[in-house]
């Protein structure tokens, strides 16, 4: 027996009345405490009738009611039936969902199971003195189901006043008489002397049926004798009592390796990662922690002002800063591809149109030398084809700066017409 506290909304679904009605209408007159005035309502009287009624998806309507396929549901089979996981249930309105699991789809695994009983059994071997017949073997058979239902009968009465008995599982039956392997289920109440409780229990079963089998004089035609030396007990079909393996067995199924013991005092709580206040739990900050195949992951959330990332929700941005980042970035992304196809197009026109090139730039640069005093480029012969680029030097050391240059003035010739 296990149980989990778990709360979590139950999605609602309005349904449509499916029977086509006649009505009758007759006003009726109300008189308000409130005001002077009068309302006028109406009142109907519903009477059933046989017409068909429509019925969506394939239905098929009968007998005042839509018989509806296989997936859907509702009055008209309006309702199309939601895929239940991990072994929930459709109920025609949601999905019932076992005890490990919760969400509208039965999806998401609970965070924890407190375990208040355990469930484990004592296997068992004893001979009914009776002749054994093939049928026996046959566990679909009359004979078989007669047995079957004889034996448990008996150990029900055997068992009555054992509180943690709860009911008996036939695996077997064999010649030799009749040998009947079984085990017997118990239910224990948790406890950290959990197995001398077990052990205490198991004593109590063998001395009764020891108690049963020595007196004969129960053996009535209704009722099964037992050979007194043929009890024995099977100490290998004992299922684990330690709280790993409890943990284990009522873990959700799937995610058993993501669920530890914790206990306090006499109370056992599976828990998980995901579990609040237990030592390891992941802090998701913004965020909820879920249980997935994978393990306990963080699901972020988002508000109307900011968004919530990281493995532990812990980075917080706001939509502004978010938005105004995103539009800057398309901004600059597209002077980028603007200047790109500029340069691109300059270069093309440049080298069709015989102007600068890389190759001229390249051997501008190589022919020029800063380093050497006194000397320049002329730039004038860039566009020369004719004219190599090259260094001149020129030599004023000689030149007197005394000397006075004299410049003869330019004569007009005037022409005779």
């Amino acid at each position: 027996m296990t149980s989990s506290k778990l709360t979590h909304s139950i999605p609602t679904t309005t349904r449509t009345p499916v029977t086509s009605m006649a009505t009758t209408e007759t006003p009726t007159t109300f008189t308000s405490p409130r005001t002077t005035s009068t309302t006028t309502h109406m009142t109907t009287e519903s009477i059933l009738t046989t017409t068909p009624g429509t019925c969506d998806n394939g239905g098929t309507w009968l007998e005042g009611r839509c018989l509806c396929p296989s997936g859907f549901s509702g009055d008209h089979c309006e309702l199309q039936e939601i895929k239940c996981q991990n072994g929930g249930q459709w109920d025609g309105l949601k999905c019932r969902c076992p005890s490990t699991f919760h969400g509208s789809h039965c999806e998401l695994a609970v965070e924890q199971v407190e375990v208040d009983k355990v469930d484990t059994e004592v296997g068992m071997e004893v001979s009914v003195q009776q002749k054994f017949s093939p049928e026996l073997k046959d566990n679909n058979s009359k004979a078989y189901k007669d047995f079957s239902d004889s034996f448990k009968l008996q150990m029900q009465k055997i068992y009555q006043d054992v509180q943690e008995f709860k009911g008996v599982e036939i695996l077997s039956l064999r010649n030799g008489s009749i040998v009947v392997d079984y085990l017997i289920l118990l239910e224990l109440p948790f406890s950290t002397q959990l197995e001398n409780k077990y052990e205490n229990v198991k004593t109590t079963l063998i001395k009764k049926l020891q108690d049963v089998s020595e007196d004969q004089d129960n053996c009535q035609n209704d009722t099964l004798c037992f050979k007194p030396d043929s009890i024995k007990v099977d100490n290998k079909t004992r299922t684990e009592l330690n709280v790993k393996a409890i943990c284990h067995r009522v873990a959700a199924q799937g995610y058993e390796d993501f669920y530890f013991p914790l206990v306090e005092k006499n109370k056992l709580r599976c828990v998980t990662n995901c579990t609040l206040g237990v030592p390891g739990a992941i802090d998701c900050n913004q965020g909820q922690c879920l249980l997935e195949r994978s393990g306990p992951t963080c699901r972020c959330f988002s508000t109307d002002t900011h968004w919530f990332s990281g493995p532990r929700c812990e980075v917080s941005i706001a939509w502004k800063a978010l938005v105004g980042g995103l539009a800057g970035a398309v901004v600059l992304l597209l002077l980028l591809v603007a200047l790109s196809v500029f340069f691109v197009r300059s270069r093309k026109r440049r080298g069709q149109g015989g102007g600068w090139s890389w190759d001229n730039d390249r051997k501008w640069f190589e022919s020029c030398d800063d380093t050497t005093v006194g000397t320049f480029t002329n730039l004038g012969f860039e566009d020369d084809r004719t004219v190599k680029n090259e260094n001149f030097y020129v030599d004023l050391e000689t030149v007197d700066t005394n000397m006075r240059v004299h410049t003869q003035r330019p004569e007009v010739a005037l022409s005779s017409l």
